[in-house]
């Protein structure tokens, strides 16, 4: 807990440790829980000042009640725009079908406290993350007398936190995932394979002839390729399949739950898929270019990632010796 003295420019001037400040969620108004059962007003009044966090309260109905300056500046709303209108207001309109204004009411009533992030929408239509701290308020007696909720706009930090992420796990070129996020995600994925006795398929994929696109069509020719082939397979894997550049012309991709049998379907569909792309070069011309494609299965004996990847690299010098364009499995 924070024991910084700062002032906060509210009407009573009252310092910051007289808040509780929690440095991950802001303040907490459950520590006020007396003043607003006994006078709600007087903690209107008394956070009415507060500019960097909004703060406001809500009747048992869902109603709300009070609306400070914190709560306008980042949403855009006014006090007369919002105050006697339902909570569901601050919602983007998806959420509100999806029934999240009323799924965290109730939660809060039920455990007294609910902690989230949320889409909060803004005047004008726009919406922004908040950090949302929504507390119940009840009566000696145990009676539900309304809520009260801090909240932040985080978006920006949201944003920064991406950034960082895919940075450090996808490839500059591709947008599709870098060695680095393929072997810490592909080790995670045998563990749980192992874990609940499912099967796992890996790719290994490499462009034909690769060298020939640069030296005669130039290297941008040759990442217009690079990137194409990226865009084929991420658009036509599942939701649980990770495609990865493991470098130059290299890619892997990992198929959870896939045996043998759909691992090869799947990569005999995506070389022909990839055989039927076309990049446009100088004068309006257009080359075609093809991957040479090696399966791996998980099997019992396999130790690890590195060697599943040894397996499906074996696999793969199989298919180009044998004349490019064509998928070979491991172990046949």
């Amino acid at each position: 807990m924070s024991t910084d003295v700062r002032f906060l420019d509210s009407p009573l001037g009252w310092p910051l440790q007289h808040w509780d400040v929690d440095p991950q969620s802001g303040l907490l108004p459950g520590r006020h829980e007396s003043l607003l059962r006994q006078r709600p007003e007087k903690y209107s009044e008394m956070v009415q000042g507060v500019t960097s966090f909004g703060i406001y309260l809500i009747d048992r109905s869902g109603v709300i009640r009070s609306w400070n300056r914190g709560a306008e500046n980042i949403t855009g709303y006014s006090r007369d725009d919002v105050v006697g209108e339902s909570f569901q207001t601050l919602f983007v309109d998806e959420d509100v079908r999806a029934g999240v204004p009323r799924r965290t009411l109730e939660f809060a009533r039920a455990n007294r406290h609910a902690r989230d992030e949320q889409r909060r929408g803004r005047a004008g239509g726009a919406h922004f993350t908040a950090q949302t701290t929504l507390d119940a308020l009840r009566a000696d007696s145990g009676e539900l007398l309304g809520f009260v909720e801090v909240f932040q706009d985080i978006t920006e930090a949201k944003q920064r936190e991406e950034r960082l992420y895919q940075r450090a796990t996808r490839d500059p070129l591709t947008g599709v995932a870098n060695r680095g996020h393929f072997s810490e995600m592909g080790t995670l994925e045998i563990e749980r394979a192992r874990r609940f006795a499912e099967p796992l398929s890996l790719l290994l994929m490499d462009i034909d002839h690769f060298k020939r696109v640069n030296d005669t069509h130039g290297h941008e020719t040759g990442d217009r390729v690079i990137q194409r082939l990226a865009a084929t397979c991420a658009s036509h894997l599942r939701r649980i399949d990770l495609v990865a550049r493991l470098g130059g012309e290299e890619f892997a991709v990992l198929l959870p739950r896939a045996n043998k049998e759909p691992a090869t379907e799947m990569a005999q569909r995506l070389r022909r898929l990839i055989a039927e792309q076309r990049v446009a070069i100088d004068g309006g011309r257009e080359i075609a270019f093809t991957v040479s494609i090696g399966l791996a299965s998980l099997r019992p004996t396999t130790r690890d990632l590195a060697e599943l990847l040894r397996n499906a690299d074996a696999a793969l010098y199989k298919a180009k010796r044998e004349g490019r364009n064509r998928v070979e499995v491991w172990f046949e």
